[in-house]
């Protein structure tokens, strides 16, 4: 299911799509917000998400051989709630 669909879906509950689409990009907007403040949103019976640092790494150049570092970056991971395919 893409944005579309869901939105789709959402008009299905909701008066209209318009309305539908402004509420899932109003939720997404503040779900990344708060991700982008370090905040972990939990949702209940769906799952959690969370921002993690990944650690700096050094890989190696295939053709060169020569070390690349990688630097460390903040990712987005989610865990989905024990129940979310029951």
């Amino acid at each position: 299911m893409n944005k579309e669909e869901l939105i789709n879906e959402l008009a299905k509950h909701l008066f209209d799509k318009k309305q539908a689409r402004a509420a899932l990009d109003n939720t997404l907007d503040i779900i990344a917000g708060a991700l982008k403040k370090g905040d972990k949103v939990v949702l209940s019976n769906f799952g959690t998400f969370k921002t993690k640092e990944s650690r700096p790494v050094n890989i190696k150049n295939p053709s060169t051989g020569a070390d690349i570092p990688v630097p460390s970056k903040t990712r987005v991971r989610f865990k989905p709630s024990e129940n979310i395919l029951k």
